[in-house]
């Protein structure tokens, strides 16, 4: 009996996922028996400790400990010849960009390591593609910021204003330096800003250390301007511009690994919504400070510098 032209669909449906499982199977063979292959890891978000509710309304987060994992998933297999990290990161806390920027550090000194700048690399987001071998940069992304900012709100006009007098007890005068509540004193005016060039110190010693036989006008690079791509490439803060596919090339060269070899991307486990209305405990945010040190620039689109204030992040921050 002739078969029906619904039956031959079914039969090509069936012989179509027969084969679309084999070849599943030879791939997870392939990786078992050790092909060598380029991992891709996306690096995107204000660098930050913690994931916080705001996360939810205000974009991503990138800290070390997610950071951690995913460098932790290449750094052991030996199958992984290179690593291509994509940046998208106007920068964040200073403490986690310096710890993410060591764990990148520790894995370019045992793989091949690229730093493709996608949208935004720049203050941490730059600072963490410091180690790697290449940066490449997309000619429209913003990169570089080598610097830091404070952002301290002054609350004391406005709470006059509507007759509100806060009163705080202190063991020392400078217990509360940052507090929103009063007008800081020159005294703690040069406090802060000893913290900020402090900072900028640490990250001009990096950049010092991983491109300072690139780069030509420190004068202009120190004074934490920002580049595009193209005249980043000009300043020597990185290599040259191009897409993700050319970094992916650059990376499989710089590893000896032939144009066939297959490209992985390595996926962050993505919280629970409980994990991110959660966040930090009442604790740990009870013992930061009430003001930040960003290394962040510019803003991302539709944050402004009060929304950056209210996330009560890291207390040492890197320009964005």
């Amino acid at each position: 009996m002739a078969i029906k032209w619904w039956g031959w669909l079914v039969i090509g449906i069936c012989i179509g996922v027969a084969a679309a499982s084999v070849f599943s199977l030879i791939l997870a063979a392939s990786a078992r028996s050790g092909v060598e292959y380029v991992a891709v890891i996306e690096l995107s978000g204000t660098i930050s400790y913690s994931e916080s509710p705001l996360s939810l309304f205000s974009g991503e987060t990138l800290t070390p400990s997610q950071v951690r994992d995913l460098i932790g998933r290449v750094e052991s297999d030996p199958s992984a010849k290179a690593v291509v990290l994509v940046i998208n990161s106007p920068g964040g806390s200073a403490a986690a960009s310096e710890e993410i920027y060591q764990m990148i550090k520790k894995l370019s000194d045992e793989k091949v390591v690229v730093a493709y700048i996608a949208e935004y690399g720049a203050s941490g987001g730059y600072y963490i593609a410091l180690p790697a071998d290449e940066i490449i940069a997309s000619p429209h992304a913003l990169t570089g910021s080598i610097g830091a900012v404070s952002v301290v709100m002054n609350y004391a006009g406005l709470l006059k204003k509507f007759g509100i007098a806060v009163e705080t007890f202190k063991s020392g005068r400078l217990k509360d330096i940052g507090s929103s509540w009063r007008n800081m004193t020159e005294e703690e005016r040069l406090i802060m800003q000893s913290i900020v060039d402090s900072i900028a110190e640490k990250f001009e010693e990096r950049v010092r250390e991983n491109r300072g036989d690139k780069i030509q006008n420190w004068s202009d690079v120190i004074t934490a301007k920002p580049y595009l791509g193209s005249q980043a490439v000009k300043a020597g803060l990185v290599d040259e511009v191009g897409s993700l596919e050319d970094a992916v090339k650059i990376a499989e060269n710089l590893a000896s690994l032939p144009p066939i070899a297959p490209v992985k991307w390595i996926k962050p486990k993505k919280p629970s919504l409980l994990e991110l209305l959660l966040g930090e405990s009442t604790a740990s945010k009870g013992m930061k400070l009430s003001y930040e040190v960003l290394m962040m620039w510019p803003l991302p689109s539709g944050i402004e510098p009060s929304d950056v204030l209210k996330r009560s992040e890291s207390s040492m921050i890197l320009n964005q």
